[in-house]
C-alpha cells in the first residue's frame, strides 16, 4: 500500500490498497470511500477478483479498467486489482464517540496497542478484535506500526470492521475511558494469572511492545496486571496470540 499524503492544495490523501480481503470488506461495510483499478484482461482474472467486481458493483463503486503497467505503477504488490481509497485505512470514531456509546452498553472491550511495531502482529490483533467484538482498538500516533498493507493482509479484512483510534497520548486515552466507567487490565508475565481474574464488563487490555512490554507509566494507571499461564520451555507468547487468549477470556466473564 502506497499512501499520497496531501499536497499545498489541500488534497484528499489517498492509499493504494491490494488485500483482497480488504477490499472485499471495506466495500460491504462501507468504511472507504474509492476508486477499484482492475486489470483489463478478463482472462486473467481469478474467481476473487471477479466476486471483489460483482461487490463493487452492488455498492455503486467507481470501477476504472486498466492495463498491468498501471497497476504496478501504482502498487508492485498488486495481483489484478488495486483499489485508491479516499480515506484513511480506518474508521471515523473518535474517543469521544467511543466513550458515548459505551455509555449506553452493558458490555464493552477496548484494546490498546501500546507501541506494536510489527504490522503482521497489529493485523493478527484487529482479525481476533473482530472474532471477539472488542469495539475498538487505539494504537499511538508515533513509534508504532501504521495500518499498512501488510497489517490489513494480516486482518483478513477486519482492517475494514474494527474502528482504530489513533491518539497522541496514550495515557490520556486511557484516563478518559477511564472516567467513562473502563477497567483497566495490562498484559504482563508478573501479573496475576489471567484465570484468577474476573474482567469488568467496561475493560481496557493493554498489550505491550514486542520487546519491552507495556511501558511503566500504563502498567501504573491499570487497575490489574494479568499474565498467561505457560508449561512449555518458551517464556513468551507472540503478542497477537497473548491477544486473543485475553479476549477469549474477557468473552468468558461477560457474554454477549
Amino acid at each position: 500500500m502506497k499512501l499520497r499524503r496531501a499536497g499545498p492544495h489541500g488534497k484528499v490523501k489517498v492509499q493504494y490498497i491490494t488485500s483482497f480481503h480488504t477490499i472485499l470488506e471495506s466495500l460491504k461495510s462501507g468504511s472507504l470511500h474509492g476508486t477499484l483499478y482492475v486489470l483489463d484482461d478478463v482472462r486473467r482474472r481469478g474467481p476473487r477478483i471477479k466476486e471483489i467486481l460483482e461487490e463493487a458493483t452492488r455498492q455503486n463503486a467507481e470501477i476504472i479498467f486498466v492495463s498491468e503497467d498501471k497497476l504496478h505503477a501504482m502498487s508492485p504488490d498488486q495481483r489484478g486489482m488495486v483499489y485508491e481509497a479516499e480515506s484513511a485505512l480506518q474508521h471515523s470514531m473518535s474517543l469521544e464517540s467511543l466513550c458515548e456509546r459505551a455509555g449506553g452498553e452493558a458490555r464493552s472491550l477496548v484494546l490498546v496497542l501500546d507501541h506494536i511495531e510489527d504490522p503482521h502482529n497489529v493485523g493478527a490483533i484487529l482479525r481476533s478484535a473482530d472474532a471477539f467484538g472488542a469495539d475498538a482498538v487505539i494504537i499511538p500516533a508515533r513509534r508504532a506500526s501504521p495500518l499498512t498493507d501488510a497489517a490489513a493482509r494480516s486482518s483478513a479484512g477486519a482492517v475494514a470492521w474494527v474502528p482504530v483510534i489513533q491518539v497522541s497520548n496514550l495515557k490520556a486515552a486511557i484516563d478518559t475511558l477511564k472516567s467513562a466507567g473502563y477497567w483497566v487490565y495490562t498484559a504482563d508475565m508478573t501479573g496475576k494469572p489471567v484465570g484468577d481474574v474476573r474482567f469488568n464488563s467496561k475493560s481496557i487490555i493493554i498489550l505491550g511492545n514486542e520487546g519491552k512490554g507495556a511501558s511503566k507509566l500504563l502498567r501504573n494507571s491499570a487497575d490489574a496486571t494479568v499474565s498467561i499461564p505457560m508449561r512449555g520451555h518458551v517464556d513468551s507468547l507472540n503478542v497477537s496470540v497473548s491477544a486473543a487468549i485475553l479476549m477469549y477470556e474477557f468473552g468468558r466473564a461477560n457474554p454477549s
